[in-house]
């Protein structure tokens, strides 16, 4: 009997109606008939929240879709689920803003003081509190018409308690969500209550993960007069920022556009001299404001925070909580975001201790180290902070280190080596995807493929969006087909390997695996046929059940309706005539419609040269005034010479080329891509020197670019057996043994 989603009211009502509409299906087959239209998939643990009633509205479309449901019916599905969150986000989960307790938004414990009552010091209002585009002012703002504000600035400088003051001051009778992920939000959403505050404390962990927080949802409750105000560190946010929203896989390349629909405030550090006389001020009342007032190291709120404390914490420790700490350091700069598990501090530990150390250490070193780590500083942080389950007390599931350790430690190892049995540690205990993901994309750049390669297999088996196309990369690079293909066999990465295929052009193969059922090389094989404009090649796939070879049939047959649409200036067309003749290849036509003015097709134009690693047509494109170009240019210094194949050493004077590219730079990078430019010229610098040993060590402290130059450094130096090694096996930690 075929469920009715009409009657659907609760989660438990929707993910019964869903069972049903499952008809048995095993977990693989619905994932199965999810890839018949790419890019739907469906891992296992999505479809576990599908069936507990609790799914995305993207993951229930996939879902529908795979069990053959007609379009119309899908509408009704939807609906339902949009009666399940309106129904669960029952006011009973909200707040007022007045009500709400600032230490669980966020707010960082502070320090004590002899004679303090409060809980919080008297609150010393920031410059950007007020005035044009001040925090309050667009705090206003959204309130009549909805709006994203972010604040951003490193660690301990008052974001945190900025947004809160400007809500409770200005809000206090507002509804408050503090949402637990992306699900709490798409429920508001579809709940549509009024006077709503959402906050996002951390806005990282809304934007990744595999079910991230995206613009479309951001837009819909900005539309519903939703005020959002977000914190989020500098570094993070210039990392978000600087990715290309369209050739960006997955979640990175969309929070850009998510960062777009933000009013933005920076906070710094330093107090300006009006906050010093306010502080002054304020240090009359509370004692911990006079004594922050007196650090000559620190700033006011980092000296709140107990940095200094935790500094000296940090420098006063002995070699096994020195250990423990170097470990936590690398595992959160290396990207893991969940609470560190004690079994994989122990087990990393002993890497940051010499022979002697640990043939000394006592039985109970670990032990010892964690009650050092973990013991608070002046009532307010400590180095190490115990995370407990929703459900126990006292039971702690892992540690998380102190935010402002993180960032501070962190540059302090930026050039640090990670010792092998820290990253084994790594691979036996890390078990959330996006951590996975985190520290295998940090091995591959470090060319430590002997960890890369499981952990972003794992992450992209768990679901995580962005691992598929770094596991791709770096099999593409390795040239693994055979290793591909069997993964394939096994139910894995079908579509890695069909990718892999079509982007190499080996047709034959692609007609095998699409004869023996394969759906992903189905797709690919249609695709290339649209790529060579074989167009009896597509019309024979449409003719025997290839959906996709009906599709880019129609595209093909559209070219003359999209130039007579472009001719009368319509953009969608001129932008998607561009696509299809750079999907063909067609760059004659591609040069004439650029060179009449269309910037859609110079575009393309660019896009095409550097993908056919034409260095030299790119220098010419960008010094016409082609953005796109110098875009390209710019990203060959950022990459694996060997992936793109062009020769980016063939010829003198590539430094003065980066200082003439910075005026370009100055509009599509942030500071932090200027600051990994200066990466980029490091290793360039000692590839040009002949310095192998530096090179190496370069990248084996994450210098992305080090390793392709170590590569072609060997090449060029006739060491091509050990160069074809390190492109094919990487690197291996000294310390390792296999």
């Amino acid at each position: 009997m075929t469920p009715d989603p009409g009657q659907v009211r609760t989660a438990a009502e929707l993910g019964a109606a869903l069972k049903a509409l499952a008809a048995g299906r095993s977990y693989r087959d619905l994932d199965r008939q999810a890839r018949r239209n790419p890019p739907d998939r469906l891992p296992s643990s999505t479809l576990t929240d599908l069936f507990r009633g609790k799914p995305s509205g993207e993951t229930l479309e996939v879902f529908l879709r795979a069990c053959d449901v007609a379009r119309g019916e899908r509408q009704v599905w939807q609906q339902a689920l949009q009666r399940v969150r309106a129904a669960a986000l029952g006011l009973d989960r909200l707040i007022r803003v007045a009500d709400a307790s600032p230490r669980l938004l966020g707010v960082h414990e502070p320090i004590d003081a002899a004679g303090v009552i409060e809980d919080l010091p008297v609150y010393v209002r920031r410059d950007r509190d007020d005035g044009p585009r001040g925090v309050r002012e667009l705090v206003a703002k959204a309130s009549r018409q909805g709006g994203l504000v972010l604040i951003k600035g490193f660690s301990s400088v008052g974001k945190t308690r900025c947004a809160y003051e400007a809500i409770r001051e200005l809000l206090p009778d507002w509804w408050l969500l503090y949402p637990a992920d992306v699900a709490d939000l798409e429920e508001a959403a579809a709940a549509g209550t009024e006077r709503l505050v959402v906050w996002l404390d951390e806005l990282q962990r809304y934007l990744e993960g595999p079910e991230p927080l995206r613009a479309g949802l951001v837009r819909t409750l900005m539309h519903r007069r939703v005020v959002l105000i977000a914190t989020l560190w500098s570094d993070r946010y210039a990392a978000y920022a600087q990715a290309p929203t369209g050739d960006e896989p997955g979640p990175v390349g969309d929070a850009g556009e998510l960062l777009r629909l933000a009013n933005v405030v920076h906070l710094d550090a330093h107090l300006t001299a009006s906050e010093q006389e306010r502080a002054l001020g304020a240090a009359t009342a509370d004692p911990r404001i006079r004594s922050a007032l007196e650090s000559k190291d620190y700033g006011l709120f980092q000296v709140i925070a107990a940095a200094p404390q935790l500094i000296d914490r940090c420098r006063g420790a002995d070699p096994y909580a020195a250990a423990v700490l170097a470990a936590a350091v690398d595992a959160t700069r290396l990207g893991v975001r969940s609470p560190l598990r004690a079994d994989l501090l122990r087990e990393a530990a002993p890497g940051y201790c010499d022979a002697r150390q640990r043939g000394q250490a006592p039985a109970n070193w670990f032990e010892a180290s964690m009650a050092y780590l973990t013991q608070k500083l002046n009532g307010a942080a400590a180095v190490l902070a115990p995370v407990g389950p929703a459900q126990r007390m006292g039971e702690p599931v892992g540690y998380v280190l102190a935010d402002y350790l993180a960032q501070y430690l962190g540059v302090e190892r930026r050039l640090s080596k990670v010792p092998a049995i820290a990253w084994r540690a790594l691979l036996s205990y890390l078990t959330d995807p996006i951590d996975e993901f985190a520290v295998g994309r940090a091995a591959h750049n470090r060319l430590l493929y002997v960890y890369a390669e499981p952990l972003l297999l794992r992450a992209w088996n768990e679901g995580h969006p962005n691992a598929l196309f770094e596991l791709s990369t770096l099999l593409t690079a390795q040239g693994r087909v055979d290793d591909l293909r069997a993964w394939e066999e096994l139910g894995g990465t079908g579509s890695v390997l069909t990718d892999l295929l079509l982007v190499e052009g080996r047709e034959g193969e692609l007609r095998a695996l699409t004869e023996a059922g394969n759906q992903d090389a189905v797709w690919a094989l249609a695709e290339l046929y649209f790529e060579q404009g074989r167009e009896q090649d597509l019309v024979a796939l449409a003719a025997a059940g290839n959906e996709r070879a009906a599709v880019r049939l129609k595209d093909l047959g559209r070219e003359a309706d999209l130039r007579r649409m472009a001719r009368a200036g319509i953009r969608d067309a001129c932008a998607r005539l561009a696509v299809l003749l750079f999907r063909q290849g067609r760059e004659e036509e591609l040069r004439t419609l650029a060179e009449a003015g269309d910037w859609y097709a110079a575009a393309r134009l660019a896009d095409l040269a550097f993908y056919r690693g034409r260095e030299d047509e790119l220098r010419s494109l960008g010094e016409a005034g082609n953005e796109e170009a110098l875009r390209h240019l710019s990203t060959l210094l950022r990459q694996q010479p060997w992936k793109k194949g062009p020769d980016l050493l063939s010829r003198g004077g590539k430094r003065s080329w980066l200082v003439a590219l910075n005026a370009a730079e100055e509009k599509l990078y942030s500071e932090e891509a200027k600051l990994q430019d200066v990466v980029a010229q490091q290793a360039l610098i000692t590839f040009e020197q002949g310095r192998e040993d530096v090179l190496r060590a370069q990248a084996e402290t994450g210098n992305k670019w080090a390793g392709g130059l170590l590569v072609r450094l060997l090449f060029a130096q006739g060491r091509d057996m050990e160069a074809r090694r390190i492109r094919r096996y990487g690197l291996l930690p000294a310390d390792e043994v296999l």
